[in-house]
C-alpha cells in the first residue's frame, strides 16, 4: 500500500513558505565597537534583486551568496544609513553608473566572487557616491585572459574618486598598467592581489602607487613564471607584510626583490614555494644551494615572521641562511618542504649561536623534510647515547613549538638536541619522522604532543621518561597501538593523566582493558576513528568525554549502556558522537537504537546512518524508523513471548513450592492474574481505545458533530473524548492518565484556546511518557485556526516521532486530509502520497 511522510515533508513545506513570506531577510543586532548595529542578512536566499523593502536605518546589508546578475541605478536608495553592502559570491556582470547612489555612509564594499570585468563595467562615476569607503574586495572576478602578452589597463578614473581607501583586493592581470588615477589613493595601507594571470612584474608595475602602503599580497600567481625586475617593490619604501607565497618567481628571484629594505624592519616575509619543480632551468634550478650572495638582502633585514618552505632547498653554506644580523627579530620560521640538514657538522657552530641569538623564536616548522636514508650504524631518536661524546645543538628557551614531521633526516654522527630548563615549548610534533637526532628534555611543559605513524615505543619511552604532568592534547595516529595495549594493559596510559583531549585513531585497536582510561580523569576528546572496535567500550562510560569520534569502526548497534551515558553527559555539560560509516544492522535486537537516534538530544553527525537488515538489504536508520512497524512487526511478540514463557516457568515454579508448602490457593491466583495482565499487556496488547482526543475550549462542538461522527460511525475507530467518556470520581489528571496509556494513538487538537491550556501540557507530558515506553504507537497534531509558528515550544520535544496535519480552511483539500488522517489511524506509518 502506497504510504505518506506527514511529518518529514509537511512541516518543512509548510515552516518554509510561513518563513518566506514573512520575511526574505533575517533582521538582528550586534555590537560593534560598543554600539548596536542593525543587519539585514539576505545571504542565500536565492535573491535575484536587492529587496525594497528592509527597514531603512539598515547600518549592514549582506547580499551574499545569491543570484543577483546587474545591480540597477539607485537600488539601495532606501538605506541612506548603510555602512557595509556585502555582494559577493553572486553573479554580478553589470553595474550601472549610478548603484551606489544614496550610500554616503558607505566604508565597507564587498563584490568579491562575481564576474565583473575591470575592463567593462567600473565607470569614471561609479564611485563618486561612496568615496568615503575605507574596504573595496573585487577580488576573484576576472576570468583568466587569453592573451598573455598584451597590456592591460586598470580602470583608474573610477578608483581615483577613493582616496580614504586603506584596504584593495584586487584581481592581477598579465602585464598590469595602473594609472595615474591610483595615485590618489594615498591613505592605501593594504593592497591584496588574487585570481593572479602575472607574467611580468616590472619597476614600473606599481610606480603610480603611494607609498603608503604597509601590506602586499600577490599569492599563488602560477600560470606563468613571473619574470621580477631589481626594484619592482621600490615604490613602497614602508612595506611590513610581504606575502608572494605560491608564486612562482624562483626564491633567488624573490630574494633580490627585498634589496629596497635593507636594514629595514619588516613584520612578514612570505615567500614559501615561490620556486617550483616546473622551474628548472641552467641560470635557476630548482634544487638550490643557499649562499651568502642569495642572502646579502635579507640578511640586513630585522624581520619576525620569514616563510622559506618548499623551494628546493638542500644545502646551506656558511655565512648565509644562519648569519642574519638581526637574529633577536625572529618569532617564527618555516623551512618545511625542503630537503636540507638542520643540523650538521658543517654548520654546528653556525646554528648554536643562532639558536642563542634567537631570544624571541616562538615557532619552528622543519617539517616535511626529506634529506636522506638511514645510515648503517646509525642510532635512532630514542637511543640513550653517552652525552659525553656527542655535540650538542641547545634550543632557544622562548621556543614554544617545533614540528619535524614527516622528516628524513640523518647525520653522522649524531647531533643530540637539548630542551633547556626553563623553557617554553608546549607543541611537539614528530609524526612520521625517521630522524637520528637524540632530544633530551629538562623539564617540558608539553600541552601538546604528536607522534603519528611508525612505532609507538619513541612516543611512549618519551612520555615515561618525562611525564608531562601538563600535557592537555596528544594525537597518537596509526602508531601501532593495538599492539601496545595488548602488551602493556592499564599501564600503557599512565604516563598522561592530564590529558584532556587524545586522537589515536588509525591504530587497529578493537579492544580496551577494564581501567585503560582510569589515569585520564580529565579526558574530555577522545577521537577513536578508522579503528576495528566492534562497540564502544562500556568503559566510557565511567568517563567524562563530551565529544566521542567512533567514526569508520565495526559497530554493529551502540549498547544501552552507551546510550544512557551519553544522554546523561548530554544533560550535564553537552555530548557529540560521531558514528558516520560503521556496519550497524536494523535487527530486532537494535529497535531501541533506532528509535534512539532519533530521539536522543546528544549532539549526532547524522540522524541517517547506513545499516543492514537481516536480509541483508541496505537501508538507513531513518527509513528503518519511519518503518518500524511493518519492518519489525514480528519482533515485539517474538521477544514478549520468551519473556511469557519465563513468567509461566517462574509461576509454575513458585506455585509448587506454595503448594509444598501448605499455602493458600488463593496467593498462587493472585500470582497469576498479575502474570496474565503483564502478558496480555505486552503480548497481546489490548487497546481500550483507538484514539485519545486532547483539546481545549470551544472546539469540543466540532469534535462532536464533524470529527467522532467521521471516526466512529463512518471508520469505526473507538474514541476517548473526555468531556463524554471520563469516569466520575478520579481526578482529572488520573482519567488523562489511564486513558493515555489505554490508547492506541492521540490526537493534539492545536487551537488558539489550546495555546493557554496547562491540562494539555500535562498530556503532552503523559504522551511522551507513553510513547517513550512504547504504549503508544502514534501522535498526531492537528492545528485549527492557527499557525504553524504558534504551535507552543514544548512540541519540539516530540517532532521526531509525531506526525503533523494542518486542517484546511477552505473545502478545497478537506478529503485529502481526511484520507491522510485516516491512513495514520489505521495503517500505521504512511511513506509517500
Amino acid at each position: 500500500m502506497e504510504r505518506i511522510i506527514i511529518f518529514s515533508v509537511l512541516i518543512i513545506v509548510i515552516f518554509c513558505n510561513e518563513f518566506v513570506h514573512a520575511s526574505v531577510c533575517d533582521i538582528k543586532y550586534e555590537f560593534k565597537e560598543n554600539k548596536e548595529v542593525k543587519i539585514a542578512d539576505c545571504k542565500n536566499k536565492g535573491l535575484s534583486f536587492i529587496p525594497q523593502d528592509l527597514p531603512g536605518d539598515i547600518k549592514v546589508l549582506d547580499m551574499s551568496f545569491n543570484l543577483l546578475r546587474l545591480i540597477g541605478n539607485n537600488s539601495f536608495v532606501n538605506y541612506k544609513y548603510l555602512q557595509e553592502l556585502f555582494l559577493g559570491q553572486n553573479q554580478l556582470d553589470y553595474l550601472s553608473k549610478n548603484s551606489f547612489q544614496g550610500l554616503h555612509k558607505l566604508t565597507i564594499l564587498d563584490m568579491s566572487g562575481n564576474i565583473l570585468n575591470l575592463s567593462k563595467v567600473y565607470s569614471a562615476e561609479l564611485f563618486r557616491p561612496i568615496k568615503i569607503l575605507t574596504k573595496l574586495d573585487i577580488r576573484r572576478n576576472m576570468p583568466q585572459p587569453i592573451d598573455f602578452v598584451t597590456d592591460y589597463n586598470y580602470p583608474d578614473h573610477a578608483f581615483g574618486y577613493l582616496t580614504e581607501l586603506s584596504f584593495l583586493g584586487i584581481d592581477m592581470m598579465s602585464l598590469p598598467h595602473f594609472g595615474s588615477g591610483f595615485g590618489q589613493l594615498t591613505t592605501l595601507k593594504k593592497l591584496h592581489f588574487e585570481s593572479c594571470y602575472l607574467v611580468h612584474l616590472s619597476n614600473k608595475t606599481f610606480k603610480r602607487f603611494s607609498p603608503s602602503l604597509e601590506q602586499l599580497t600577490l599569492k599563488h600567481c602560477r600560470l606563468h613564471f613571473v619574470v621580477t625586475e631589481y626594484n619592482a617593490l621600490l615604490p613602497f619604501p614602508n612595506l611590513r607584510v610581504i606575502d608572494f607565497s605560491g608564486t612562482f618567481m624562483h626564491l633567488k628571484h624573490a630574494l633580490q626583490l627585498l634589496h629596497p629594505y635593507r636594514n629595514a624592519t619588516i613584520t612578514t616575509i612570505n615567500f614559501g614555494h615561490v620556486s617550483d619543480i616546473s622551474i628548472d632551468r641552467v641560470d635557476i634550478p630548482y634544487v638550490l644551494t643557499i649562499t651568502a650572495d642569495i642572502m646579502k638582502n635579507l640578511k640586513t633585514i630585522c624581520v619576525e615572521n620569514l616563510d622559506l618552505s618548499e623551494n628546493g632547498i638542500v644545502d646551506i653554506e656558511p655565512g648565509s641562511l644562519f648569519s642574519l644580523d638581526h637574529p633577536g627579530c625572529l618569532r617564527q620560521i618555516s623551512f618545511k618542504g625542503n630537503r636540507f640538514l638542520l643540523f650538521s657538522e658543517k654548520n654546528l657552530n653556525e646554528i648554536q649561536y643562532f639558536f642563542r641569538k634567537t631570544v624571541r623564536l616562538n615557532s619552528l616548522d622543519y617539517s616535511y623534510n626529506a634529506v636522506n636514508y638511514g645510515l648503517k650504524y646509525a642510532g635512532t631518536l630514542n637511543l640513550d647515547f653517552n652525552c659525553s661524546f656527542h655535540s650538542f645543538v641547545i634550543l632557544p628557551k622562548s621556543l614554544e613549538k617545533l614540528d619535524v614531521s614527516y622528516t628524513i633526516a640523518y647525520t653522522f654522527p649524531a647531533i643530540y638536541v637539548s630542551v633547556p630548563k626553563n623553557n617554553s615549548l608546549t607543541y611537539l610534533d614528530v609524526s612520521y619522522s625517521n630522524i637520528n637526532t637524540p632530544m633530551i628534555d629538562f623539564q617540558i611543559r608539553l600541552e601538546t604532543f604528536m607522534s603519528n605513524g611508525g612505532d609507538y615505543s619513541f612516543a611512549w619511552n618519551q612520555l615515561k621518561r618525562s611525564p608531562y604532568h601538563t600535557l592537555k592534547k596528544i594525537v597518537w595516529k596509526n602508531a601501532d597501538l593495538d599492539t601496545a595495549i595488548r602488551l602493556y594493559g592499564n599501564q600503557f596510559f599512565n604516563s598522561i593523566r592530564s590529558i584532556e583531549s587524545m586522537d589515536i585513531s588509525e591504530n587497529d585497536i578493537w579492544y580496551f582493558p577494564d581501567d585503560l582510561l582510569n589515569p585520564m580523569p580529565n579526558l574530555t576528546y577522545l577521537y577513536l576513528s578508522k579503528n576495528s572496535f566492534q562497540s564502544i567500550p562500556i568503559q566510557l562510560s565511567y568517563t567524562k568525554v563530551q565529544i566521542l569520534d567512533v567514526r569508520k569502526n565495526r559497530l554493529t548497534s551502540v549498547s544501552s549502556v552507551i546510550r544512557d551515558w551519553a544522554d546523561k553527559i548530554q544533560e550535564l555539560h553537552g555530548m557529540t558522537l560521531n558514528l558516520i560509516d560503521n556496519a550497524f544492522e536494523c535487527n530486532c535486537d537494535n529497535i531501541d537504537f533506532i528509535r534512539w537516534i532519533q530521539t536522543t538530544k546528544v549532539n549526532l553527525d547524522s540522524r541517517s546512518y547506513k545499516c543492514k537488515l537481516s536480509n541483508g538489504t541496505v537501508i538507513d536508520t531513518l527509513i528503518a524508523y519511519n518503518s518500524l512497524y511493518e519492518l519489525f512487526a514480528d519482533c515485539k511478540n517474538t521477544m514478549w513471548l520468551t519473556f511469557a514463557s519465563t513468567l509461566l516457568s517462574t509461576f509454575i515454579t513458585i506455585s509448587l513450592l506454595l503448594f509444598a508448602y501448605n499455602r493458600r490457593w488463593k496467593i498462587i491466583f493472585s500470582i497469576y492474574g498479575v502474570i496474565r495482565r503483564v502478558v496480555e499487556r505486552k503480548v497481546w496488547r489490548i487497546y481500550q481505545y483507538d484514539v485519545y482526543i486532547s483539546y481545549e475550549g470551544d472546539i469540543v462542538i466540532w469534535i462532536k458533530n464533524v470529527l467522532i461522527p467521521k471516526l466512529e460511525t463512518e471508520w469505526g475507530l473507538t474514541m476517548c473524548v473526555k468531556d463524554r467518556d471520563f469516569l466520575v470520581g478520579p481526578s482529572q489528571a488520573d482519567n488523562e492518565a489511564e486513558s493515555i496509556q489505554n490508547s492506541r494513538s492521540i490526537i493534539f487538537l492545536v487551537t488558539p484556546e489550546f495555546l493557554s491550556s496547562h491540562e494539555c501540557m500535562f498530556e503532552l507530558d503523559r504522551a511522551k511518557y507513553e510513547r517513550i515506553t512504547k504504549n503508544l504507537e502514534r501522535i498526531i497534531i492537528i492545528t485549527k485556526d492557527i499557525t504553524m509558528t504558534d504551535i507552543p515550544v514544548e512540541f519540539s520535544y516530540i517532532w521526531n516521532y509525531a506526525f503533523i496535519v494542518q486542517w484546511p480552511k477552505t473545502l478545497d483539500n478537506l478529503d485529502d486530509t481526511w484520507r491522510k488522517l485516516r491512513m495514520l489511524l489505521t495503517d500505521g506509518l504512511i511513506t509517500n502520497t
